[in-house]
Formats: structure tokens, sequence, C-alpha cells
């Protein structure tokens, strides 16, 4: 019997794989007509491109007869491609290459793996959805690389051989509504004086750093993070908005979701604190100190931090609601945005006191 065992992609392997994945046109083409000068009849990208991209490649069978090429995207694991050779399928292997995939891309730290497809050919979404896949919803936010995935399939004209949809296997269970309900009936964080729990830097889209030591700067906020960097669609010419330079996260509802010490950087704030961030606790412009006295201070801004399809990839769809829910919004569950207005050294561990804006003056009229 031939052994088709699943295993990581070798150099020798990925010049076959192109040859693999455009075996399969027969099949589309039995089911679709003739696509001769479709994108579907388009040679396929080479082994050597996909192997050079942030993800794995899995082949089974030596030589190879079918692959499976993951690509790590800014919030998740995305399944690219999987192809069998069709004289290979209906032996299992296309399952056993994505269970192999889905069990990598879990023990690398991701909570869900996402795919596009054809929703009604049998060998498309009929069979992911035999493996644990779910459509996603078609108003569920997307990512940015999510957006991007789909607006090439426009462009490429895939939707006139049928609906493409977006499909998602959970990896990793995510928080409940009922699980997020009970824990946030035990919140009790502190008011005045909290502490800062995690400084987690952004060098570009999709990497962490989690940091001894940070350094927070008037001009570049968390020194070394990629927000000076990010385009902003309400500012003039996309520049980064100054109101947003930080991000603040409650770092007990970041454990909550993560549920794994290693996950909590996916959050994607660079400051985790153990403190009440409600709007009644901190209205706009007030005060954060860090580090005493003379450390750094960062200011609370207008600016509404909502959650988005990274959030939803990461955590789940309940957490989505929760935080943007009426239990969440006003104690600022998902966090808020801030600025730097004094420079310095901030550190896992310090103090984070509180100083609010002074209350507006009692009015007078009619004395």
């Amino acid at each position: 019997m031939t052994d088709h065992a699943v295993r990581p992609a070798r150099a020798r392997d990925l010049p076959d794989l192109a040859a693999i994945e455009d075996s399969g046109l027969p099949m589309f083409e039995a089911a679709l007509g003739d696509l001769t000068g479709d994108a579907l009849a388009s040679p396929a990208v080479d082994g050597r491109e996909r192997a050079a991209e942030p993800g794995f490649v899995l082949v089974a069978g030596d030589p190879a007869v079918g692959f499976a090429h993951v690509r790590f995207l800014d919030a998740h694991a995305h399944l690219d491609q999987l192809s069998v050779r069709p004289e290979h399928m209906r032996q299992g292997i296309g399952t056993a290459l994505v269970e192999a995939a889905a069990e990598r891309a879990a023990l690398k730290g991701h909570g869900s793996l996402t795919l596009t497809t054809y929703a009604d050919l049998p060998w498309n979404a009929p069979f992911y959805a035999r493996h644990g896949f779910v459509e996603v919803a078609a108003d569920e936010p997307r990512t940015a690389s999510q957006l991007a995935i789909s607006a090439t399939e426009e462009e490429l004209g895939l939707e006139k051989h049928g609906r493409r949809i977006w499909m998602r296997r959970v990896l990793r269970a995510h928080r409940t509504a009922a699980e997020l309900d009970a824990w946030v009936a035990t919140l009790d964080s502190p008011r005045d004086v909290g502490t800062l729990r995690a400084v987690v830097r952004r060098p570009v889209p999709g990497q962490r750093e989690v940091l001894e030591v940070g350094h927070l700067d008037v001009t570049e906020g968390l020194v070394g993070d990629s927000w000076s960097t990010r385009a902003t669609r309400h500012m003039p010419e996309g520049r980064p908005d100054p109101d947003m330079q930080l991000n603040v996260m409650h770092h007990g509802l970041v454990q909550f979701l993560a549920q794994d010490p290693e996950r909590e950087q996916l959050a994607g704030d660079q400051l985790h604190v153990d403190l009440d961030l409600s709007h009644a606790n901190l209205p706009a412009w007030s005060e954060l100190h860090i580090g005493g006295p003379d450390g750094a201070v960062i200011v609370v801004t207008e600016v509404p931090h909502n959650g988005c399809g990274k959030f939803i990839a990461r955590f789940g769809k309940d957490a989505m609601t929760f935080v943007n829910g009426p239990e969440g919004k006003p104690r600022r569950l998902r966090g808020l945005c801030a600025k730097v207005v004094r420079p310095g050294t901030v550190r896992p561990g310090d103090e984070v006191v509180v100083v609010r804006p002074p209350a507006p003056a009692a009015s007078h009229v009619g004395e």
C-alpha cells in the first residue's frame, strides 16, 4: 500500500506543487464547462513562492500527491490552497491534510482557520463543512487581509461560476456569551491606582513583541510600534491619528478571552492594565501616570476603540458582541484610545495612577 503520510514540505517537493494544483482543472471543467482563458485555468502559483510566505506547506506522500498551504494573516491562519491529484482522491488524503493543517495552525497559537471556496461545488464547501468549517456570515466584519483576498477574487471574476463564501473552523473554543456574562459579574477593578500588566509592541502588522521595558514617546507613541505607519481613514491623506497613538485594554478580560498566556498579545493593544477603564471612572482627557511621579503620562482621548474583524477571528463573535454591548461598552471592555503627553519608561508591574480632569464649573444662570 502506498504511503500517503502527511509531512512538512521539503525543498525538493516545492517544484511539484503547481502541477498537483493544476491537475484539478478537469474536475472544474466537468462541473462548469470549458474554462479556456478563465482565471480558474491560469497556471498555479509556484510552490517556492508559497513556501516563502509566512505560514507553512504540508504535503501528502513521497513523491507528493497532495498539499495544503496555510498562510498566517494578520489575525488568524488561512487555508490558501488544498489540492490532491484526482487519481488519489477518495482515499482520505484531503481529510488528512486538512486535519494536519488545523493541528499545526493551533500549535502555532492560532484560534481559527479560514478559507474561501465555492458554496455549491461538492468538493468545495460541502467537503469543508464535513470537517468542521462553518460559513462566515456576510455581515461579519472582515480584516484587511480578508478584504484583500475577496477583492482579488472579484477582480478575477470567480463569482461568475457560483457563490464564493468564507468559511471558518474554530481551533480553540471561544468564550460563550454565558461565560462572558458570568465573568463580568465578578469584575471588580481598582478605580484610582491600578497596575500595568503587559507592554506589547507591534513592529509590523501581525507581529507582537512582549516587552520587559517599553519607552513611551510623545511623537512615536510606544517606541518601535507600527502606529505611526498605519493609515487612518478619517485623517487627511490617511495619516495616523495622534488620538489613537495607544490602545489600552483591561488585562483581566484579555486573560479570560485568550485562555493562554501566549495568546494574550493577540489582542493588539499595547498596554494591558488592571484598572477600571469605564467612561464613568475615566472621562475623556483623564491622565494615567505610569511608573511614579516622574514617569510617563498618557491621556485618555475621545476616540472610541471598537472591535473589528481581527478581534472576532481571535476571540469569537460572542466576545465582539459583548464588548460592544450594554455591559461592555460603558465599561470600555474593548479598551480605550490614548496618547502620550509626557515621555517615559514603563514596565509591567508599574503603578497606574488616575488623574481626572476638573469637573465643569457649575452653572449660575438665573442668579
